[in-house]
């Protein structure tokens, strides 16, 4: 239990070292579930529970005000416990959202103060001319404002995973259909709200066609992507070709109004 306990630890701080790397996104789900698996020695299923994962965080970005849900701890607690109870992806699910939740109400208690503490303290060293104290309070700023997350995950996993096994155990089974239920639609749920923010009338023809090519047609993702990108690739050239003989006509030599 205290070298899984070390791994989350591990990850969790690979986690929260994006803002070092620039929006790389390695705090997605997409990377951080088979993370767990491949700690926990179930690479497989910790791929199919951070792809189920990610469908449920899809939409979820910061954008202005907006702060989401905390995906790191959703996604490496709700994995690493499922993988713990023998569960598949639907309680990963079930477990990473209200964990997700629940996390963001406690960064934005403990880790905005201890941010907004060392971004006065970044402002002085810079009126000050002091580049070496900026630089150590940007980097230890940084981490200590990610200190909640670097202790509740690791802490949450050691004392509460047996717990957790436990009650997932006891769960009836019509509960667990229900649990089961909910894991399809919720990430179809977060996909939805995602296509709300991008979808307008030019995009959604191009949706439906994929929609009913995969539903009628039989065709998987593979063929669908290689189709859209021919599609992209025809599409460009003929909007270059159509700029082409626009600029042509426009640069004629004053006679053809004849």
């Amino acid at each position: 239990m205290l070298v899984k306990t070390l791994l989350i630890f591990l990850i969790t701080f690979f986690a929260v070292s994006e803002f070092l790397l620039g929006t790389s996104l390695i705090q997605r789900p997409l990377v951080l579930g088979p993370l767990v698996g491949l700690a926990f020695g179930q690479l497989e299923l910790g791929i199919i529970m951070g792809a189920t994962l990610e469908l449920a965080f899809i939409g979820a970005v910061s954008i202005g005000a907006y702060i989401p849900p905390d995906m790191i701890s959703g996604t490496i607690l709700g994995t690493a416990l499922a993988i713990e109870a023998g569960a598949g992806p639907e309680t990963a699910l079930a477990l990473g959202l209200p964990i997700s939740t629940v996390m963001l109400a406690l960064n934005s208690v403990l880790s905005a103060p201890i941010m907004l503490v060392f971004t006065h303290l970044m402002d002085k060293d810079i009126e000050d001319g002091n580049i070496g104290k900026f630089k150590f309070h940007y980097f230890f700023g940084g981490y200590a404002s990610f200190l909640p997350r670097l202790v509740v995950i690791p802490c949450a996993f050691y004392f509460g995973s047996e717990a957790v096994v436990g009650l997932l155990s006891q769960i009836p089974e019509w509960l667990q259909t229900g649990i089961n239920i909910s894991g399809g639609i919720i990430p179809a749920l977060g996909f939805a709200m995602l296509a709300q923010m991008i979808m307008d009338k030019k995009i959604a023809p191009f949706f439906f066609i994929g929609f009913f090519a995969v539903q009628y047609l039989s065709l998987n993702t593979t063929a669908i992507a290689i189709f859209a990108l021919a599609y992209v690739v025809l599409m460009f050239f003929k909007e270059k070709d159509q700029k082409g003989k626009v600029a042509v006509v426009e640069g004629g030599d004053g006679l053809d109004e004849f």
